[in-house]
């Protein structure tokens, strides 16, 4: 039984890279991309759709060089003028692609989008289930993990999260797919362990990981001591530890 319940968690592991790797396709073909009925998302975000192969190449161009200097700065410090000398094309070209700043505000989620993607595998790997792993060490591993995204990628998520709030318009409707591919995830590693687990609802408690892992992980890793973890004295090593404490306790004590 514990062989079949590992190849499910595997089989959903590869479902999540699946979608991710559609989604990153449909956006490298740009954002919004549709026939001209159905083109209202490449309207709204401003920027113009490449309709040639040289113009999608342009673009590629374009992302790539985007996505250096959002691992650099801030989204509000990055010109245009510096974004077309990175992408090693003129100015006038980023302004025939993109209509304004804004319109690069879609390619910041498609960016964090390809980000993770990218991590999948690693993370997938680091997740790998032994013949010997409990619940509390899949949940420190889960946390390890997690931690692991942050510290590689703070600059990127973080601009990613802030514009998720500010501009919730321009994230596109795929975004939810993102999460609920995340919420498959854990589902399937509670019920690994569904004989440790003291949750009724596996999809109630693995949309509550998301969130704890979302807020706690996220508030100390994104902003540290500017924001609530500066209450926190641990180091991070502690830290996950406290964290995995903490997802493992919710799974293990019954509702009241």
């Amino acid at each position: 039984m514990k062989e079949i319940r590992e190849c499910e968690f595997a089989f959903t592991q590869i479902e999540v890279w699946a979608r991710a790797n559609r989604w990153h396709r449909f956006l490298l073909e740009g954002f919004g991309s549709m026939n001209s009925e159905t083109g209202a998302e490449s309207e709204k975000s401003g920027e113009i759709r490449a309709s040639q192969d040289r113009s999608r190449r342009t673009r590629e161009k374009l992302v790539a060089g985007f996505e250096a200097l959002l691992r650099e700065k801030d989204f509000e410090a990055i010109t245009m003028a510096e974004l077309a000398e990175r992408s090693g094309v003129a100015v006038g070209t980023v302004y025939r692609r993109f209509a304004n700043k804004e319109a690069l505000i879609p390619v910041i989620f498609e960016v964090y989008i390809s980000m993770l993607e990218a991590q999948s595998a690693d993370t997938a790997q680091h997740l790998a289930m032994a013949d010997d792993d409990t619940l509390w060490t899949a949940t420190e591993k889960l946390c390890q993990a997690a931690w692991g995204v942050l510290e590689r990628e703070p600059q990127l998520i973080r601009t990613a999260h802030l514009y998720a709030r500010l501009r919730p318009d321009l994230v596109g409707q795929d975004w939810q797919n993102i999460i609920d591919a995340s919420v498959s995830q854990f589902k399937a590693l509670i019920e690994q362990f569904q004989d440790e687990v003291q949750r009724p609802d596996a999809d109630a408690a693995a949309r509550m990981i998301f969130y704890l892992l979302n807020t706690i992980m996220v508030e100390r890793g994104l902003y540290g001591k500017t924001g609530a973890a500066a209450a926190l004295t641990t180091d991070a090593e502690a830290f996950i530890e406290e964290c995995a404490t903490a997802i493992y306790g919710y799974l293990t004590v019954g509702e009241a």
